[in-house]
Order: C-alpha cells, then structure tokens, then sequence
C-alpha cells in the first residue's frame, strides 16, 4: 500500500500537517505513518545530568502518537502506523523512508530563534534539505477542509536538471492537475519545456515579476493554487548563512503547501 510519512513533534504545526496528510491519504488511498523521534534532554550543571530517562521518554512519545493516530482515524478513516524512535530527525526519518519508500513526507513548517536560526536554519528546512524523498512542508494557514486539485510546479533556468519521470510520476500518485511556471524579471529568451510540457501533460506560463518569491506567491494566490512544487538546488555552507535561498524564502512567505523535490530524490 502507497505510504506517506509524518514526521511530528506533537506541535500545533505538526498537528495541521498531519491532517493534511490523512485528508491527502484518504484521498488517494494510502495508508500514514506517523513518525516520531525524541532526543535526551541533558542539563548542563559543573557535570552532564540526565534530565529524562529514556523509558519515561519512550513511554510519552508513544502515548502521544497513540493519540494522533485516533485523531486522524477518527477524521478519516485511514490506515495508521507508529514508530517512536531515539536518535537524530534526519538520520531516522531517513532510514524509515528507506524502509518504506513513501510518496512524500509531511511536515508542519517549524522556525528556531537565535544562534540555532544562524547556524542551522529552522527545522523543516533541515529536513528539506537531507531528506532524499519528496518533502510536504504545510503552513500554519493550511485549513482542514482543503483538498489539493491544482498544483504549480515553478521552474527556473535549470530546467534541464529536472527529474521529469519522477515528477510526473508523484503527480499521479497525488491525483493533481499541474501548471508550470517560470518567474522572469524581464523578457528574454524562453526556456527549452516543449519536451517538459509534454512530458508532465501541463501548460506552461512565465511570470513577469521584479522578485521571484513575489511573482510565485502572486501566482498562487490569483489562481487558486493548492499546492507549490519547487525543485530546491544545492547551496554550500557560505552561501545557506549569508544569501536568502529561495527555499528558505519561499517556505516562510508562500502561505499553501510546498512540495520539495530535492535533486537526489529517491524514484517512488
């Protein structure tokens, strides 16, 4: 049966992205995995101390997934499974989806705040950025009884280093119309989507807009776009810390779920 993943923390954020994650289940006929990793908390005194014993963490992470996947049952009737695991989020959430190779895997959009926001950026773009599977990243403003129908796909120069088979192929998974577009500041020469149209059976339209993140969320907004699927590029240390990438951008402005499809994608 298809899968896909939530990763959750138990967070108001987390919550939304699972029901976007059972209603998008229930739609397509999949079956959620509810995922969730927890971490000892040690306090620091002269000496480390143990501030939870791992039973007691064991113990609530797994009540609290119990109730989340009553929640979801209880909404929409879907096949749910649990998996409580000790260690790091991406090393874990990346041998679970190794083991079950799911559609997509669903977060709530989760910020941090000072120094961990320089260093590392907030988690959902960590997640985004080492998780080899298609990445949900649902906002806050995500209402329950939303289905998504449209989705846009944008597009930029790179075009070439698209993954057409794998886009077409979770297009179809998630039973969506698609729309390509292409924000340009100015007019100029037109990028090679013949063979991407024809491909992805879409249409293609270019943006003319000062700034790329605008020009997208303006897009979304006048056409009733249910959910934005990018194609993030590679960025070294330098430029995630001193350069606005438009992932990041996009992830803190665009107020509908984003699709991130990575470069080293894993075929579903």
């Amino acid at each position: 049966m298809k899968t896909i993943v939530v990763a959750t923390d138990f967070s108001t954020p987390a919550e939304r992205s699972m029901f976007y994650a059972g209603q998008l289940a229930s739609a397509i006929e999949a079956s959620v995995l509810l995922l969730h990793v927890y971490q000892i908390p040690v306090g620091m005194n002269d000496m480390p101390v143990l501030v939870v014993s791992t039973d007691e963490l064991k113990k609530n992470a797994e009540a609290g997934l119990e109730r989340a996947k009553k929640l979801l049952q209880a909404n929409f009737g879907v096949d749910v499974h649990t998996e409580a695991r000790l260690g790091d989020v991406i090393d874990e959430l990346e041998d679970v989806c190794e083991k079950t190779n799911p559609i997509a895997v669903v977060i709530g959009k989760h910020g941090a705040s000072g120094v961990q926001r320089i260093l590392f950026g907030s988690t959902s773009l960590s997640i985004i950025r080492h998780t080899s599977y298609p990445v949900i990243a649902v906002p806050d403003s995500w209402k329950k009884e939303e289905e998504a129908k449209i989705a846009a796909l944008a597009i930029d120069e790179s075009v070439e280093k698209l993954e057409i088979q794998k886009i077409r192929s979770i297009v179809q998974e998630l039973k969506i119309q698609l729309r390509i577009i292409h924000v340009k500041q100015e007019k100029s020469a037109s990028l090679p989507v013949k063979n991407l149209v024809t491909e992805l059976n879409s249409n293609y339209e270019t943006i003319y807009d000062h700034e790329f993140v605008h020009g997208i969320d303006s897009y979304v907004k006048q056409n009733d776009i249910d959910l934005l699927i990018i194609h993030p590029h590679k960025h070294n240390i330098v430029e995630r810390m001193f350069f606005r990438t438009h992932t990041k951008e996009l992830l803190k402005k665009i107020s509908i779920p984003i699709m991130c499809i990575n470069e080293k994608v894993k075929p579903h």
